[in-house]
């Protein structure tokens, strides 16, 4: 059982907003985003929407979760919802920042299964930054972008549509992107890998809560060993090991970005006896959760 009210996260975890008020899509420059200086997006934060940013000028460091990214010119960086993130970049740099919500994107036509399964959005693994290769690539990107901007300034009859339409010729050109330069996802839909999809995707919602292979086998109708043995066959690891490195996953995101105890971290991600996650943190990490964060304090 979660015991969330014991001890809140201090990670700040950002709401969509546009001039204080609750929205769905945004659309700035990184210049717009910069003035408006708002204090969580200079610290590592998270939010509950997705987020495309392309840098088109400039140098810097991009964070996410465990991984520092260099930024140069014409890099495209695809954030999940939850993930945690801390973009630093030196002064002049341009570029867009694109925001918006899984309910945006549903309503307006478009499945957000398929972002998830674009390759480039985070599905319990790490994805890269995409590098655009010329200028004809980004020629092709910066006419769609100046697409979306027109229809987000004009608002016409049925712009959100519109932006939804060409936000996914937006991905399929950087699809196309990576696949010409060899970055080939290889797109799998039979019965197994949808299995596999179905797993992550409930680990993704329910892993403070869940922490048995049976509870996952349950809710997918299938037996514990028969999502073992898919698992193993289409990935090479067992779903015992996926939910462990799920839930280590928020933990270190804890340690790393936030002052909450050892104690605390155990109720939020649904343990009753924190020792027992205590002893499962020392078996994965190698060490405490105390002596993690010391550690990276001390980086």
């Amino acid at each position: 059982m979660n015991k969330s009210g014991i001890g809140r996260p201090v990670i700040a975890s950002l709401e969509l907003t546009n001039n204080g008020r609750p929205v769905q899509f945004v659309l700035k420059t990184m210049q717009e985003v910069e003035a408006a200086q708002q204090p969580e997006l200079h610290t590592p934060h998270r939010h509950n929407y997705y987020t495309i940013i392309w840098v088109r000028e400039g140098k810097g460091r991009h964070d996410i979760d465990f991984r520092s990214y260099e930024v140069t010119d014409n890099t495209l960086f695809f954030i999940s919802p939850e993930q945690v993130h801390n973009l630093q970049m030196e002064p002049g740099h341009e570029g867009y920042v694109m925001l918006f919500t899984a309910d945006f994107v549903e309503k307006n036509g478009f499945q957000v299964d398929w972002l998830k399964e674009s390759g480039f959005f985070f599905r319990c693994d790490d994805v890269a930054p995409l590098k655009i290769p010329g200028a004809e690539e980004a020629n092709t990107l910066r006419q769609i972008m100046h697409m979306i901007e027109k229809e987000y300034q004009d608002r016409q009859k049925f712009f959100n549509e519109a932006i939804v339409s060409l936000l996914k010729l937006f991905v399929l050109e950087c699809m196309r992107i990576r696949e010409e330069y060899g970055l080939i996802f290889q797109e799998r839909s039979h019965a197994k890998a949808q299995l596999v999809k179905q797993f992550k995707d409930l680990l993704d919602n329910k892993f403070a809560q869940w922490h048995k292979v049976a509870e996952y086998a349950a809710e997918m109708h299938i037996t514990a060993n028969y999502l073992n043995e898919v698992l193993s066959t289409e990935t090479g690891m067992s779903a015992k090991d996926f939910i462990l490195n799920r839930i280590m996953l928020e933990a270190k995101r804890f340690a790393t970005y936030s002052n909450t105890s050892a104690k605390e971290v155990a109720f939020e991600l649904g343990f009753d006896d924190p020792a027992h996650f205590s002893k499962l943190f020392r078996q994965h990490q190698g060490k405490s959760f105390t002596s993690f964060r010391t550690e990276l304090q001390q980086v």
